[in-house]
């Protein structure tokens, strides 16, 4: 399934009267981040995020990442945003209205970046590879370390799989109410489309805890070789 289409789905369920959709809505915000992505409070800490820093963020719904990210580094060039979805970039510029200095948000799909060549130093994706199918992954993944500059990083993190066929099609259909494409890849799965994308390092990030939902995620910490690596 291509990232358009997901949009579209995404769209029409926010956009619905859906207990779920509205559900939905509150966690892409800056409150809901504190559930879902629970490591991005001290993801600054971790990375080792500087002023200097251009960051992307793939996916990015509403900004509620980012914007948790600058609160906490004083970047020099506000991070970028790009999703699919008008209806999440719109709530996202919405609550920036009223904070200069806040993260740029772009419509843009993630497999076609409007970025030059080596742009960032630090790529971020949290909870979007479950929508792409196997070959919409591998031209994602091959797509964000183009953008990224030698020497940088990419930080992934999803849904993954467990030891049981029935709680993954429970988790499935939790995770899909308003999309009907749902990838749920371990680590081996996803460090090997990484490292076919060109990857030159891929290791596991680790990331914990999430708070919410009480799903596993599987997180990888992705490397573009800088100049002069001979591996």
């Amino acid at each position: 399934m291509s990232e358009a289409t997901v949009a579209r789905e995404y769209d029409r369920w926010l956009s619905g009267s859906s207990i779920t959709g509205r559900l939905y809505g509150l966690l892409a915000g800056l409150p809901g981040t504190i559930l879902v992505n629970t490591p991005a409070f001290r993801m600054h800490t971790e990375l080792q995020l500087k002023p200097e820093h251009r960051i992307l963020d793939v996916g990015c719904g509403t900004g509620a990442l980012l914007q948790t990210l600058a609160a906490r580094v004083a970047f020099n060039t506000p991070p970028v945003g790009v999703d699919m979805s008008r209806t999440l970039l719109k709530k996202g510029l919405h609550s920036f209205a009223a904070h200069p200095g806040h993260p740029e948000l772009i419509r843009a799909s993630g497999s076609s970046l409007p970025f030059a060549d080596d742009s960032f130093d630090v790529v971020t994706c949290a909870h979007m590879v479950k929508h792409l199918d196997d070959d919409a992954l591998l031209a994602f993944l091959r797509e964000i370390r183009r953008v990224i500059q030698l020497g940088g990083i990419a930080l992934l993190w999803e849904f993954a799989p467990t030891n049981s066929p029935r709680l993954n099609a429970w988790n499935k259909f939790v995770l899909s109410p308003g999309v009907h494409e749902c990838n749920l890849r371990d680590y081996t799965t996803l460090s090997a489309y990484a490292l076919e994308a060109g990857f030159e390092w891929v290791g596991n990030a680790r990331l914990r805890p999430f708070l919410y939902p009480p799903i596993p995620r599987v997180s990888l910490l992705l490397g573009k070789a800088p100049a002069g690596w001979t591996g």
